[in-house]
This record gives C-alpha cells, structure tokens and sequence, in this order.
C-alpha cells in the first residue's frame, strides 16, 4: 500500500508531461494544417498526400483534400470525385463539391459527364443544364418542351445556363400567347418592370399592347385609371385594374379609396374583387395608421374578414386608445390569437379601462406569472414580483461524452479553437442534422463548456429548454463586458439584452443589411462613433472582433441614450431603426402611455426588437444582480414632442 502511494506524484508527472506533449502536437497540427490551408487558397502547390500522412489523426485533414479540388475543378475526374466522396461523405461540404463540379460539367458541355455524376441536385441551372444534357443525348420531345416551358414561366430572369433551351422554346414558337401573358402576369406582380419590357419582343402584337397598358399603369395608377385606355371589362382589362388600385393602396389609401368608389358606382368591379381591393387598401390604411383606418376596416363585407383583418382591427383601436372597441376587437379574435399574450395583456388594460376591474386583474395575474414582455407589464400593474420561472437544463455525462466523440462534432470543436466560426457552425448542424430535444439539450450544455455561446442559445432552443435562463440568456463575454462597464456608464444588463436580440452572442454574425458582429454596428456607424472615440485605424473588419464592436456597439447605445433624455424605449428603438425615424414617430405619437407608444411603432420589427429589449434587460439584470429592475421604471408616457429640439437634432445627426 505504501509503495502504491510513493509511486503517485511520479504517475501524476507522468500524466501531466503525457498532456502537455498532447498538448504541444496538437498546435503544432494546427500550425502545419493553416499552413497548408493557406497555400492551396493562395494557389500554390503543397504535397498533399504527405501531409495527409502527417496529420492522419487531426480532425480537419480531410479539408485539406477538398480545397485542393475544389480549386482545381477544371482538371478533376469522376474517380477523384468519387473516391473522395467515399473517405469523406461526412464532411458537410462534399455536396457542395460535387454541386459544383457537376456545373462545371454543364458549363463546359460534357453532357455524358454530366449525366453520369448527376444525382437530381437541385436550382435553376442545374435544371437547365439538365434538359440541355437530354437535348443533346435524346432529342426534344413534348415532355421536355413543358418543362422547359415551366422553367420559362417564372416571375424572375434565370440563369445564362437557361438560354439555350429556351432558345429552344423561341425557335420552335413553342410559347403560347396565353403562356407568354401568364409569364408577363408573374413578372409584373414581382415588380421587375424592365424584365416585363425585356420580354415584350417575345409577345404577340395584342399582347404587347396590353402590357404597354399595364405599363402606363404601374408607373402612374391614379392618372391611368382616372379614364382608362383599355377595356375595364376584359380578364385584362380587370387585372390591370386590380394591380393598379393596388399599386395605389399602397402609396396613397385617399386616392384609392375614392378610386374604388368610382368603379363602383360605374359598375366596373366584380363584388368579389372590389371586396379583396378595400381589404387590400384597408389594411395598408392600418399599417400606416391611418386616421381612417378603423372605418375602413369595420366597413368591410364579411367577404373579406379574415384572421389578418381581425387583427388589425384590434391593433388599430388599441392605437386609438378606444378601449370599448378594442374590447369588440378582442373578442372577435380567433381563439388562437386571443391565447397569445399580446392580446391577453391588451384585452385586461380595455377590461379595467372600461369598468370591469375583476375580470381585468385576473387576467393580468395570470400574465404575471409568465415571464415574457407582457407579463413583466402584467405584474408591474399589479404590483407584483417576476416570474422568472427558470429551470437549469438537464446535463447527462455520458450522453455529452457522446455527443462530443461524434466525428462532426470534433471538426466543429477544432475549427472553433482555430477561429473559423462559420466552417464549425457548418459541421455543428450537419453532426446535429435529425437530432431530438435530449440531444439538443446536450448540445447546448457541451457548447456552454466550450464557451460557444451563440451555440448555446440556438441549442437550446432546438431543445425547448425555454425556462433554462442560464443557456438562453448566458452571461458571455463576461471579463471584457465587466471591463467596458468600468469605463464609463453602460449598463450592463442592458447591453446584455441588445446584444442577445442583435446577434445572440455570435461574434461573426452578419445581417443582410450589413451590420456587423455582437452588437450588430453598421460600418458606416462604427466609423463615426470610431472618430468621435478617437480611435485610428478603423476598420470594417475590426467590427468582427469582440473588444472593438462591443466598444463601438456600447458608445452609440450610450449616445442614442444621451440624444433621447435617457428614455430607454426610444434608445432601442432608434439603435434598431435610426434617430431620426425615432423623431417621426415621437412627432406622429406624442405624449401617449409608453406601452401604447410602442404598440404604434410603424415597424414590426422595430416594435418587437424594444419589446424583447426590455424583457430580456429584466432576466439579465436577475442573472446579474438577482433582481430584475422594473419596466415601469423606464416606461414612463412618453415626451410631448418638441419641434425646435428635434429640428436642432436632426441638423446635428446631418452635421456628423
């Protein structure tokens, strides 16, 4: 026994130079694969099937493989292809290899290649080339004319790879003139109007009158349809009538209204399509919030009530503050939509504004027992505590050993310690692809160890561990979000809720309008608030590195903060929308309770990003601090607009 003992610290040393060994090879396995990696993006010539002995155990080896031919597709085989298929079919990025393989078989015409390898890849060209492989090898029958034809009919441009088969289509006059004005119908309603002019060569003479027409009418519907050139009673001649009081709708809800009125009273619309066209306008009316948008919502036939009319009929006099219509509104709602808490919420506030205290107090306390927006609202009526309601996520060792031994997951591991966010994202999912709730669960926990924190959250969403507060609303980036709030005002839980709705904690994250990182700034942001900071060398690029976007990110919170009094709601909403949309709505909305100023925010998204806001800064502050901090304390009315204040604003936003 005393020998086992002695013999201890020699195996613990043993152990620890074993790990530090493991260790050392492992970087130098990711220092020779970069390497590598490096040379093939760069164009250069590596040995490829040394380095694939020499790195045979590191997980990302085979990548190098597939950069090698995805760099040189010209020159690759149906055998390399296909051998390399069968060592890796795992990897994720293999159908996207053979994907583009199999086109640079259609671009360069190999039509045996090509049918050979293809295995019903989907996308346009792919279809194109596909029927342009059977032209070539079996000749053009019927079948293949209607499919053709229905790649044709869309209401977009397809790709160059199309254009010999509908050559195909044009030569043969296989295009009927009935086929041609569905075509025209499709693009014209995607808006593409110089594609429509583009295709009016290949209409019949009536045809092209007809678009001329509707031509006329899309660029100016009410000056079109005051006395229309064509004949109103017609299929055409109704369509064009319909899209142009669309049109109009959607600029101007007066002038269609009194449009629609006149055809009406001429005859000149079906009951069926006049009844579609006033709902139309009417909910256009809505989401603009016009001021007569709720007696043209309740005018409606019952033809064209629907759920969506519903709906706004009940935002629209929540927006007037007409608590006994809202009531109606509510209750017409159907059940599904009355469940939600939106509603919920609004239905208790027209219950107590119109006299029915109890109903409306029972209402709210069960909102209040429910952790969401609404329910933070719900309690702070009631003056009530939050409902938290969290519940750690479930944590199985031997099911996340598992998990973590899975070969895709090892790929995603290493990619993640290299700094390739979006390779390991790919192979993250493609390990999880079909995976249940358990293994979800066990995903977020193992992203959680590995500080992967965007991950995390999506995980456990997959997972519906909706109360596990820890992973759905961790606390990341904590040393370099505590040291920001040393230097200067921000406040942390804040800061936590925008970037949690901004980016989820993602540091690459780009959306489609171009902003960037965890804070989700926009270059042309970042650069303004980089010169005010006085910091030299900005780049977009910098935007995608934690330290520099969370001091950017924070600066402007802080400076929509300062511009709007530190009124929170309107800080969010300005951070999401911009300050000088934020002035419009101020200007249109003045001096409203806050819970109905944000309700009348014109766009959704803006309207849901301050509600999430201010929901999520509440669960962060109770993970912070271990009490949430009260909507009602930033939820004061709103200000009374200021012209003068916001003119000299605005001119300060043009000066930077």
């Amino acid at each position: 026994m005393k020998r086992w003992f002695s013999l201890l610290p020699l195996l613990a040393a043993l152990l620890l130079s074993g790990s530090v060994m493991a260790a050392g090879q492992q970087e130098q396995q990711r220092e020779r694969f970069l390497d590598a990696w490096q040379a093939l993006r760069d164009g250069k010539t590596i040995d490829l099937e040394a380095l694939e002995r020499e790195l045979a155990d590191y997980p990302l080896t085979p990548y190098l493989r597939f950069h090698a031919l995805n760099g040189r597709l010209g020159s690759v085989t149906a055998d390399e292809l296909e051998r390399f298929l069968e060592r890796h079919g795992d990897l994720p990025v293999t159908g996207q290899l053979a994907y583009r393989w199999l086109l640079h078989q259609g671009r360069r015409g190999d039509w045996e290649a090509f049918r050979a390898a293809d295995r019903g890849q989907g996308g346009a060209a792919m279809d194109c080339y596909r029927l342009r492989a059977e032209r070539h090898l079996d000749g053009v029958d019927e079948a293949w004319l209607e499919r053709t034809r229905t790649l044709w009919t869309v209401g977009h441009s397809q790709p160059d790879a199309c254009d010999p088969v509908f050559a195909e289509l044009y030569e043969r006059q296989a295009i009927s003139a009935e086929r041609g004005w569905e075509r025209i119908r499709l693009v014209m309603g995607a808006g593409n109007i110089a594609l429509a002019r583009a295709l009016s060569g290949r209409l019949e003479r009536n045809e092209q009158r007809w678009l001329e027409h509707w031509l006329a009418v899309a660029a100016d519907p009410q000056r079109a349809l005051q006395t229309p050139a064509f004949d109103v009673h017609t299929s055409r001649g109704r369509q064009l009538v319909s899209d142009g009081i669309r049109r109009l709708g959607v600029r101007d809800q007066d002038a269609a209204v009194t449009l629609l009125d006149r055809y009406q009273d001429r005859g000149w619309l079906i009951p069926e399509e006049e009844a579609r066209l006033r709902r139309h306008v009417a909910l256009r009316a809505a989401f603009s919030g016009h001021e007569n948008a709720q007696a043209w919502l309740d005018a409606l036939p019952e033809a064209a009530m629907d759920d969506q009319v519903r709906e706004w009929a009940a935002r629209t006099a929540l927006r007037r503050q007409d608590w006994p219509r809202l009531r109606e509104a509510v209750q017409a709602l159907p059940p599904a939509l009355q469940a939600q808490a939106e509603w919920r919420y609004w239905d208790a506030r027209a219950l107590l504004k119109t006299g029915d205290t109890e109903q409306g107090r029972a209402l709210l306390r069960e909102l209040a027992g429910e952790r969401h927006y609404y329910g933070f609202l719900a309690a702070d009526t009631l003056n009530l505590p939050y409902s938290m309601n969290h519940r750690p996520g479930p944590r199985d060792e031997s099911r996340l050993q598992e998990l973590a031994d899975r070969s895709g997951i090892r790929r995603a591991q290493e990619f993640l310690a290299i700094g390739y966010h979006e390779e390991a994202r790919r192979e993250w999912l493609a390990a999880l692809s079909g995976a249940g709730s358990e293994d979800w669960a066990q995903a977020a926990q193992l992203a959680r160890d590995w500080g992967w924190y965007d991950r995390m959250v999506h995980a456990a969403n997959r997972a519906g561990l909706h109360d596990a507060l820890e992973l759905r609303f961790p606390l990341a980036f904590r040393e370099l979000m505590a040291q920001r709030a040393t230097q200067g005002d921000l406040d942390l839980g804040l800061a936590y809720a925008l970037m949690r709705k901004e980016s989820a904690f993602s540091p690459d994250a780009r959306s489609p309008a171009g902003a960037l990182g965890l804070m989700q700034v926009m270059p042309a942001t970042g650069q303004r608030v980089a010169e005010r900071l006085g910091l030299d060398g900005f780049g977009t690029g910098l935007l995608l590195e934690p330290e520099i976007n969370v001091q950017l990110g924070a600066a402007y919170l802080e400076q929509m903060l300062e511009r709007f009094g530190g009124n929170l709601i309107l800080a969010a909403a300005a951070y999401n929308a911009g300050p000088s949309r934020v002035d419009r709505w101020l200007e249109d909305y003045t001096g409203q309770p806050a819970d109905v100023w944000i309700e009348r925010i014109t766009f959704g998204e803006t309207r849901d990003y301050v509600k999430s806001v201010l929901a999520f800064r509440a669960v962060f502050d109770w993970q912070l601090y271990g009490e949430p901090r009260r909507l009602a304390g930033v939820m004061p009315q709103m200000p009374f607009f200021d012209e003068s204040l916001q003119l000299a604003l605005r001119e300060s936003d043009q000066g930077e």
